[in-house]
């Protein structure tokens, strides 16, 4: 296992700091009033967490939110906002465009690090989603993106195929089991950007590429330059 951990594939549930999708809460309105006016047509709450990612004691607050201007195209952002002592929140963290998975989102905050778990499948049969973990850095007074896990499971073939990134040492764990078959192999990242702050950070296009090795359906491990799996 890599040297950060990330959560492990769970079912949307609105329990602890984790809440789903739905009309906002008091505290989360609070939050909401200090968010940017170029940004308040973000007005749906895809999903929130709620935990100390500063270490000052007070309860921190990360919003995904959701919204269009008019004829636009829907627009996505991952916020963070800084709780204060008298309740209210300062804005720490703003994404960029961010991830839109076809089904939903969930968040968590420990260990100062926020961690985004993105779900594209989630039914009976399958399981896919990604997962992203940002750490808070006093230094940048940002929280920076350490971490990332891809995780593909079929329920009904007992499959699955998982892989972690850990963007701090640069290794990579490709992981594939088929039954009671099952295969790890650790490699390095090829020519990733390295560690980067949440603020502005873009979903697209980044990151689950650049590993070194790789683990097909067969079970063979290619190295870059082969075909992926």
């Amino acid at each position: 296992m890599t040297a950060f951990r990330l959560l492990a594939v769970q079912v949307l549930l609105c329990v602890c700091n984790v809440c789903v999708a739905g009309v906002p809460t008091s505290k989360e309105q609070k939050a909401l009033l200090a968010i940017a006016p170029e940004f308040r047509h973000l007005d749906f709450v895809s999903a929130a967490a709620e935990g100390d990612l500063n270490g000052d004691g007070v309860l921190d607050l990360s919003l995904l939110l959701t919204g269009r201007k008019g004829e636009d195209p829907r627009e996505e952002r991952l916020f963070v906002l800084i709780g204060r002592a008298d309740g209210s929140y300062q804005v720490l963290s703003t994404s960029g465009e961010f991830c839109h998975p076809s089904k939903f989102y969930n968040l968590d905050i420990k260990n100062n690090s926020l961690v985004v778990q993105a779900v594209y499948y989630a039914d009976a049969a399958r399981f896919s989603g990604f997962t992203l973990q940002f750490r808070y850095n006093a230094g940048i007074k940002d929280l920076e993106h350490i971490g990332e896990q891809q995780d593909d499971e079929d329920y009904s073939s007992n499959s699955h195929y998982k892989v972690s990134l850990n963007y701090l040492t640069r290794a990579a764990i490709h992981s594939r089991r088929a039954g009671k078959r099952h295969k790890e192999v650790r490699g390095r990242l090829i020519d990733a950007p390295g560690v980067l702050p949440l603020n502005g950070f873009v979903c697209s296009g980044y990151g689950m590429t650049n590993s070194s090795v790789y683990i097909d359906d067969n079970f063979k491990v290619l190295k870059k330059g082969g075909t992926s799996p």
